[in-house]
């Protein structure tokens, strides 16, 4: 996309688009700035097979189809396409926008870029005969950035960290993500990761012992991390505590209390929280807990769907027909007048439903009024048996209809 208006450089220009002796010239291009990013690299098995059996106009269907895919999965974790060649993607997670969980981030995305692979398989198969796969890997380190070019924005990677990646990826097998030791040290508490013996990469005097990722933990944050491992005692924040007991005491007085907790980073906000949550009889009272992430600031009311299935007793590993039966009975055991907001929840959990499916014409202002409605039911509904504690963590990243 054009950096100064927007428009879409992959589409060819019309007469009417030609640019005109009006245009600024580019910027000098930016050369030679140091930044710590994540670089993935990725490519896909099949490709050549692909070429062979088929038509160059399908391959081309096929690839602008799973390349507009891969765009969307990198920059739903925050990070950018830097190019793609043939059936390789090069992917930047640091650039130009730095975030804590990079690392994590990059990761994320190369999972949901195999099951993407997965996904299409079956469809190319068919016609090809084989499977496709995608097999990656991943870096963390510092790059040298090359900005080259300010009109469509492409940006020029180099360093030992970028060679490195893009060896790693060679040694990676089908469906196989690796990972260096340096973006395994921040990485651990999210991902079960199994190492490698180590291996000689092509250009490199040393050796390198990658890590295969195996799976993604149930862990969303290093607090949680911390709790597995064991905390220290307790200190320094007994005023705080005993603030929000006061306040428990007034609202199960019946006076309703909104607590918010606001500090810098490491000063104790989730520990504090951590030990009034433990405080609590839950055989007196409910809690609900949602958490916002740094990469859902484009999921709508990604905390509230998180203390939804929560507190729905919702699992992914359910199928999706196990998941709506839950679902069902766990509604309306709270309270059967909650029924008739069944379709909102279903589709606020990404379940399908044919008994329960949203009217096909509500949307917009009105599909919001429903949610927020049906959030507020089920709610309040909650307290008709018990008190409700409700924990809302890191709402500096809630998304805006949150």
């Amino acid at each position: 996309y054009c950096g100064g208006c927007a428009r879409d450089l992959s589409q060819a220009i019309t007469p009417t688009e030609a640019p005109t002796s009006t245009r600024s010239p580019p910027s000098t291009t930016h050369t030679g700035e140091r930044r710590q990013a994540t670089i993935l690299f990725s490519d896909l098995s099949g490709y050549t097979a692909m070429n062979e059996e088929l038509d160059p106009e399908e391959v081309e269907g096929i690839m602008s189809r799973i390349k507009a895919e891969v765009v969307k999965i990198v920059e739903s974790h925050g990070g950018i396409v830097s190019q793609f060649v043939g059936d390789e993607v090069l992917a930047l997670f640091g650039i130009p926008t730095a975030n804590e969980d990079d690392p994590r981030r990059a990761v994320r995305a190369a999972l949901e870029l195999h099951e993407l692979a997965h996904s299409m398989s079956p469809e190319v198969e068919e016609k090809i005969g084989r499977p496709l796969h995608m097999h990656t890997g991943i870096n963390t380190g510092l790059i040298v950035t090359n900005l080259r070019d300010d009109r469509d924005g492409r940006v020029g990677v180099t360093g030992d960290t970028v060679n490195t990646g893009a060896r790693l990826k060679t040694l990676a097998e089908k469906d196989e993500v690796l990972v260096t030791p340096q973006t395994r040290r921040l990485i651990a508490p999210y991902f079960e990761l199994e190492a490698l013996p180590e291996a000689a990469l092509k250009g490199r005097s040393e050796a390198v012992a990658p890590f295969r990722v195996v799976r993604e933990l149930e862990v969303d944050s290093r607090f949680d991390a911390s709790e597995q491992r064991g905390f220290t005692p307790f200190t320094g924040r007994e005023k705080e505590l005993d603030v929000l007991n006061q306040c428990l005491e007034r609202a199960l007085g019946g006076e309703g209390q909104l607590v918010t907790i606001v500090g810098e980073a490491g000063v104790g906000k989730s520990r504090l929280l951590y030990e009034f949550r433990h405080s609590l009889d839950r055989s007196k009272i409910n809690v609900l807990q949602g958490r916002c992430q740094s990469y859902g600031l484009n999921t709508p009311y990604l905390p509230l769907v998180d203390a939804l299935r929560r507190g729905l007793q919702l699992s992914d590993e359910e199928t999706p027909e196990r998941m709506e039966q839950m679902a069902v009975a766990n509604v309306t055991a709270i309270d059967p007048a909650l029924e008739r907001y069944l379709p909102a929840y279903l589709h606020l959990l990404s379940i399908p439903s044919r008994e329960y499916g949203l009217p096909k014409d509500l949307a917009g202002d009105a599909l919001r009024v429903v949610l927020q409605e049906a959030f507020a039911a089920i709610t309040t509904q909650t307290t008709r048996h018990r008190p409700l504690v409700f924990f809302l963590e890191d709402w500096h990243w809630a998304d805006e209809a949150s």
